[in-house]
């Protein structure tokens, strides 16, 4: 819809700047979701933080010299976000941020400075809730600033009728039904500290319950590089598309994670969460009751707050699903950026 909206404008190219994988490696989330091929892509792979932000930003800056966009419109909290906003910025393109004003304390977390920095500069802010807009009209008073609502509640809203079942998903175990935990960990903070990655999973492995771990690339090569076993209540598998991802999370008992995407997932679909971290950002699903913060340092406390979620389960979720608008983000977004544009 976006895309369509959008191009009552002017034409809509979209570009790809590679950061997670190879365009062959990530082409599932494409071919899932029915996004069209980038119409550009820059193939910068991975890096640290510097080397990849600086490599994005240099990439960028010539495609925009070449194309001479009229608008950018940058999504989330990526170093790619970070280096095309820049780039952009430089050559005097404006910036539209979608997913923009979300806040954690602790501003080490790349993601952290990623998100601040974009929002200093972009032109237009779209925000996923009024929390996070009145944040952002205190931040930036000049700026654009507009509650749509989260683009991820769209694509989920989108694709519920195209999840298998999750007997179709490598390592789910159909003797488990919902008695299991759907476990996914990947930031640096939690899987690359030793001490905290092995309280951790020393903890899933005595919450009582089988946790299927759809291990990160990242969190895979911790596990072997600290010497950490998963077996026993633990079944480790690759990571799994996003239509997957969502029949595991659909059928689950709970959810453990240190994913945003995973969070509000489980907020929508009635999943108890338990998220591993010191805070999050997407603050609502705490207050209203689906998600429930178990800091790395204290995981001792993963199995009780693992058996309470079980406890509760599906028929104690009855929290409000709207806080982060009602799946039609794309289109005010769309219909703002064609105004903002002078349609």
């Amino acid at each position: 819809m976006l895309r369509e909206r959008l191009t009552q404008v002017a034409p809509l190219v979209a570009v790809d700047t590679g950061q997670h994988y190879d365009h062959a490696l990530h082409q599932i989330h494409y071919e899932q979701l029915g996004v069209r091929r980038p119409d550009a892509f820059l193939g910068v792979g991975s890096g640290s933080h510097g080397q990849q932000t600086a490599a994005i930003l240099r990439a960028c800056e010539d495609w925009i010299a070449r194309h001479t966009p009229r608008l950018a419109v940058v999504i989330g909290d990526t170093n790619s976000t970070l280096a095309c906003t820049l780039a952009a910025a430089a050559a005097r393109v404006p910036v539209a941020h979608v997913e923009a004003g979300l806040r954690a304390t602790d501003r080490r977390m790349a993601e952290e400075i990623n998100r601040r920095v974009v929002d200093a500069v972009a032109d237009v802010l779209y925000a996923p809730c009024e929390r996070v807009a009145a944040l952002l009209r205190g931040e930036r008073p000049e700026a654009v600033v507009e509650q749509v609502g989260d683009i991820s509640y769209d694509v989920l809203r989108g694709n519920l009728g195209r999840v298998p079942v999750p007997e179709a998903v490598s390592g789910y175990d159909p003797a488990w039904g919902s008695r299991f935990a759907f476990v996914t960990l990947h930031r640096p903070e939690l899987v690359e500290v030793p001490e905290r990655l092995r309280a951790v999973m020393g903890a899933l492995k005595t919450a009582g319950v089988a946790c299927l771990f759809a291990a990160h690339p990242r969190t895979a090569a911790a596990l072997e590089r600290f010497g950490i076993v998963t077996n026993g209540r633990i079944r480790r598998i690759p990571p799994v598309g996003y239509l997957e991802s969502l029949a595991l999370l659909q059928r689950a008992g709970v959810v453990v994670t240190d994913s945003g995407g995973l969070q509000r997932e489980a907020y929508w679909l009635g999943v108890p969460c338990v998220t591993v971290r010191d805070e999050t950002e997407w603050l609502e699903t705490v207050t209203l009751g689906a998600n429930r913060l178990i800091a790395p340092d204290r995981a001792a406390a993963l199995p009780d707050a693992i058996a309470t979620a079980l406890g509760a389960g599906r028929a104690d979720a009855s929290w409000d699903r709207g806080a982060y608008g009602d799946g039609r983000a794309a289109d005010r977004i769309a219909a703002s950026l064609a105004a903002w544009a002078g349609a």
